[in-house]
């Protein structure tokens, strides 16, 4: 036996000592973290469960909220970090509640900062958060949803129009999938609300096609390796980040001339000149790249959310036609597509029962069933638990939203009613808007969005789902919509489309 193959002989059993060694030692690091939690007892080596996570989510997170039943919460082991999954309502409202330097930090995505980049608002807390969201309150204010709301109108209504005719160049014996569809309308509704005349055609289409990479690498493993989807998913973000800081940067020498604010980064920008005409310093995190950054949330939470909530309205008004009757008669006694008049505020304040159905929607179906954490420190979550520091944690507002509600299992937009007041009685587990110091500030956008929709569409067209055995269940894209991509057949309602002008 020469000396190399010698040497290799005696090496081996000492490197598959050492390798079992690490096996073990990772086996004890979990279950010394897990103690007596609802959770997994053996791991696979290294990934733990990352794959079942991967290639069937809802299936992974069924799982969790069945082992969660006892004690409010379970644990799992993923690609090297511990999570905890939280289905009760109180343990989460205690996650919101403490984002602070030393119990927990929000993190969107287990690898949001390699994603998001440094700039971000969800990673922020304190009173510097706070004096944040009261800048950007100016971008909420009636006025201001007024203009968007316009503006949201005439997109959605181009975009009824273009998926009436492709339906109809399709055999009429073909449904279309809506999902892609919905997807570029609230892209062309989220780049035009919040960016307006500051993105170029060409720069639109660029746009699109990051914001798909980006979405692709939220799905996947965090390879941030060349060719891997999470590198062209960093790659997009960073492009994308690039164009917001070119149209902040615009938008301030249009407010700086004191022209009409006539999107959401004309009104926030307004605000900081307003701030710093009056104290002769700008304020905090008022630069191009930062404001950028803040606009890149607003994006993805626009996006993603309002795609799925949007897709579920289609899929629930069809299973629904008792519901689908009533809000096209409130509808019809309060705007008319033949006036060639966009909704006003007035009258959107008035569709009293068709805002129940969009909040019943996000409560049944919110979009983002999982708010990610991560615990800065070891905080106590229970008497008899403490979270280990550096785990993940996911409070679920999707399991929130089938607590407490009378027959929470149960599609009723009724429970919304003035007579009912679900919304006061049962507010702590209506959790798809957040809560605590990260509660959505755009919540108010995000409804009047979905209840223009909802007008425009049960209006201007007639639809019937293309329903097969699973259609309806949950898939995540990231946000979670239906399996089928939402098959309709469409045909056009009213007896001509309305002919609006901007006023």
């Amino acid at each position: 036996m020469n000396p190399f193959s010698s040497f290799l002989s005696l090496l081996l059993p000492l490197l598959v000592t050492l390798f079992l060694l690490i096996l073990l030692l990772e086996q004890i690091w979990y279950l010394r973290r897990k103690r007596n939690v609802p959770g997994p007892n053996i791991l696979f080596p290294f990934l733990g469960n990352v794959i079942p996570l991967i290639t069937n989510p809802t299936k992974f997170w069924q799982r969790q909220a069945q082992l969660s039943a006892s004690v409010g919460f379970s644990v799992n082991y993923v690609a090297g970090r511990f999570i905890v999954f939280i289905r009760n309502t109180e343990l989460s409202h205690l996650i919101f509640a403490n984002v602070k330097p030393d119990a927990f930090l929000l993190v969107g995505h287990p690898y949001g900062k390699k994603l998001f980049g440094q700039h971000n608002m969800i990673y922020m807390f304190g009173q510097d958060h706070k004096n944040l969201r009261r800048h950007i309150a100016s971008n909420f204010t009636p006025k201001a949803l007024s203009t968007y709301a316009q503006l949201q109108q005439l997109i959605i209504l181009k975009h009824l129009k273009s998926w009436e005719r492709l339906w109809s160049t399709v055999s009429p014996a073909e449904p279309i999938p809506l999902r892609l569809l919905v997807r570029d309308m609230n892209l062309q509704t989220s780049q035009t609300v919040f960016l307006g005349k500051y993105l170029s055609s060409e720069a639109r289409e660029r746009f699109k096609v990051d914001y798909a990479l980006f979405n692709a690498g939220l799905m996947k493993l965090p390879f941030d390796l060349p060719g891997f989807a999470f590198r062209k998913a960093k790659l997009g973000a960073e492009r994308i980040l690039k164009t917001l800081t070119h149209c902040a940067a615009e938008s301030k020498k249009r407010m700086l001339q004191g022209e009409v604010p006539s999107c959401l980064i004309d009104f926030w920008v307004q605000e900081m000149v307003r701030v710093t005409t009056e104290s002769e310093t700008p304020p905090p995190h008022s630069t191009d790249e930062e404001i950028g950054s803040y606009l890149f949330d607003f994006l993805f939470a626009a996006q993603d959310a309002s795609s799925s909530s949007l897709l579920w309205v289609v899929t629930l008004l069809d299973s629904h036609p008792d519901v689908l009757r009533k809000v096209r008669e409130e509808v019809s006694r309060i705007w008319s597509p033949e006036s060639d008049v966009l909704m006003t505020a007035e009258q959107l304040r008035e569709m009293k029962y068709t805002q129940a159905v969009a909040l019943e929607v996000v409560r049944y179906r919110p979009p983002a069933t999982l708010v990610p954490h991560i615990a800065v420190e070891d905080f106590p979550l229970t008497e008899w638990y403490t979270i280990p520091k550096g785990s993940i944690l996911f409070p679920s507002v999707y399991e929130s939203s089938f607590q407490g509600f009378r027959e929470a299992d149960r599609f009723e937009p009724e429970r919304f009613s003035e007579e009912r007041q679900e919304d006061v009685i049962f507010k702590r587990n209506y959790l798809a808007f957040g809560a605590g110091p990260h509660q959505c500030v755009g919540q108010r956008y995000a409804l009047n969005h979905l209840v223009l929709f909802i007008a425009m569409f049960v209006t201007l067209l007639d639809f019937k789902r293309h329903r097969t055995d699973g259609c309806d269940e949950i898939i995540y894209t990231p946000t979670i919509s239906p399996k089928d991509g939402c098959m309709v057949f469409l045909s056009r309602r009213c007896p001509r489309y309305p002919n609006f002008t901007l006023n």
